[in-house]
């Protein structure tokens, strides 16, 4: 790097610790909140008045419908005007500390108060109030208070007002658009079975051509073999995919906004919907088959958990080589140069989580609920970090002692977010048991060693040492390590969330923590450090304990 790019790098570092600084308290405060969200919503369960003939209570069930409105409004809101909003934010002086605290305390009264109210009307007795109407309007007046007293804590009230009054567009629009998408979630659970019995006949006309006889029910959804058949559950219509596939191919195009041409580029969304329900409906015909073999452990376990990962990856990453490649969907076309000596930056950093997937997904597909070959993974991802070795060595490999306390933070935290009982880890100890120990004592050594080494290795030079640069800037590697700005802290956490399933939440929260630890000192070593420290704690706790459920 020479010295002009040097000298910028340096003044983007002390930019990125100014922008951590300028919103610490502000940060902290919107951690504070989302730690009591979290709390109210694994404390509290509206299940209880689903079903009650009271207005009042059903208008209390609704609860989660209005977090789920209020999260959608306020993403709409960021993405449309989050720049300017954060700007406008950096402007404004914060309250007074002891205003703070005030606030802050009738904040926690406030709290208290709420869950208080909560307690009794969702305990299971709300039949019994007698006064339902005070009650539920104690209930929005307590949880009113709750958000005023956070928002007055967070800036003064002069400081709200001004920030309606210069952000109102964002905030109409946000308004709009997010009513628009929370809406459209009800609309897409409605439209599941006419979007099932397509994908339905798509099967059942493909199964025709492979079998002589086969099981057809529409009204059920059961299609299949007299060996084998299934239910087209809503899951497997292929909403999920589609979304998925929407999801990814939005954020591809927009990260790559520079390099495609556009509205073209447009046509990957329609272009991916199709394809992933076409091939999500072929997986279902894969799985009938499979079982109808001779295998239907395997078709039930491996395959059907797996198939439809390995069907989204197939697409996803076909398209993003489709746009590689040139032609209609790219801008411009690169000039053809030499071949360098030096290898690929990207292909170093994202090369052996792209292992890892692949691998887990073709030996997951074909186990039956205990994967066997997980070795398998461990051996193709350090063999190519073994070959890439030479594109790390500038990365800052220091030991952290900080790294190592907010590795266990985020232990605590992972523990106190994830459901009790999720996961099939369970069976686990009976798999191994059925095996010699020297078998099972070498495979278990192997996984711990993958969890708590090859894995935080791998995932940290994909989300921390690439993700965060790439989305500020395509060269990524003219950025400095540990480089701050929000779009790239919140993408890379999230996608690190969506990385690990069914427990996102849990994964979106660590990769902010992991993030967090790379850049207090700009040390990529430290994010590594941190995600093997909570990797570790995680497997002693389940050694510990026996709860497997909680080892991503």
């Amino acid at each position: 790097m020479d010295a002009k790019s040097s000298g910028k790098g340096r003044r983007l570092s002390v930019l990125a610790v100014q922008g951590v600084s300028d919103y610490a308290g502000p940060l902290g405060l919107v951690a504070v909140l989302v730690a009591e969200l979290l709390y109210l919503t694994f404390a509290f369960d509206t299940q209880s008045l689903y079903g009650l003939p009271s207005v009042w209570a059903r208008v209390i069930a609704w609860a989660p419908q209005y977090l789920r409105l209020g999260v959608s409004v306020t993403m709409v809101m960021l993405f449309l005007g989050g720049r300017q909003l954060l700007l406008a934010v950096r402007d404004f002086r914060p309250p007074a500390a002891g205003s703070r605290l005030l606030w802050l305390g009738v904040h926690g009264q406030a709290l208290l108060f709420f869950i208080w109210v909560s307690a009794i009307i969702l305990d299971g007795a709300f039949s019994s109030l007698r006064h339902p109407a005070e009650w539920t309007l104690a209930w929005f007046l307590a949880g009113a208070a709750t958000l005023v007293t956070w928002s007055l804590a967070v800036f003064p009230r002069r400081t709200w007002l001004e920030l309606a009054r210069s952000q109102r567009s964002s905030i109409r629009w946000g308004a709009v658009v997010g009513t628009g998408v929370w809406a459209g979630g009800f609309l897409t659970q409605e439209l599941w079975k006419p979007l099932a019995h397509y994908t339905f006949n798509v099967v059942a006309w493909t199964l025709s051509f492979i079998y002589p006889t086969t099981i057809s029910d529409p009204s059920r959804l059961v299609i299949g073999t007299p060996a084998f058949k299934v239910m087209i559950a809503p899951e497997c219509s292929g909403f999920e995919g589609m979304g998925l596939i929407l999801a990814f191919l939005t954020i591809y195009l927009w990260l790559f906004r520079r390099d495609l041409r556009f509205p073209g580029a447009l046509a990957l969304l329609p272009m991916g919907v199709i394809s992933i329900w076409i091939v999500n409906a072929l997986r279902i015909v894969a799985l009938i088959v499979i079982g109808t073999s001779g295998w239907p452990a395997v078709a039930r376990g491996g395959f059907h958990s797996q198939a439809g990962w390995l069907a989204f990856n197939a697409v996803a990453l076909g398209f993003a080589a489709l746009t590689i490649q040139g032609g209609y969907f790219t801008a411009r076309a690169e000039p053809v140069t030499a071949a360098s000596d030096e290898s690929d930056p990207t292909t170093a950093y994202l090369a052996p989580l792209m292992a890892i997937l692949a691998t887990a997904m073709l030996t997951g597909a074909f186990s039956a609920g205990f994967e066997w070959l997980y070795p398998l993974r461990v051996l193709t991802a350090g063999a190519l970090l073994w070959m890439f070795r030479k594109s790390y060595r500038d990365l800052n490999w220091a030991v952290s002692g900080w790294a190592i306390a907010i590795g266990c933070i985020t232990f605590v935290v992972w523990l106190a977010v994830i459901p009790a009982g999720i996961g099939n880890k369970d069976s686990w100890p009976a798999a191994l048991r059925s095996i010699p120990w020297y078998w099972a004592t070498t495979w278990l050594l192997i996984r711990v060693v993958g969890y708590v080494v090859t894995v935080p290795l791998v995932e940290e030079l994909a989300f921390r040492g690439y993700l965060t640069r790439r989305v500020i800037q395509a060269d990524f590697q003219k950025l400095p390590v540990g480089i701050f700005s929000w779009s790239s802290f919140l993408i890379s956490s999230a996608l690190f969330g969506a990385l690990h399933g069914g427990l996102w939440l849990a994964g979106t929260l660590a990769g902010m923590s992991f993030a967090l630890a790379l850049y207090r000192r700009r040390s990529f070593g430290d994010a590594v450090q941190a995600h093997a420290t909570t990797n570790g704690l995680i497997a002693l706790y389940v050694f510990a304990t026996g709860r497997w459920s909680v080892w991503s």
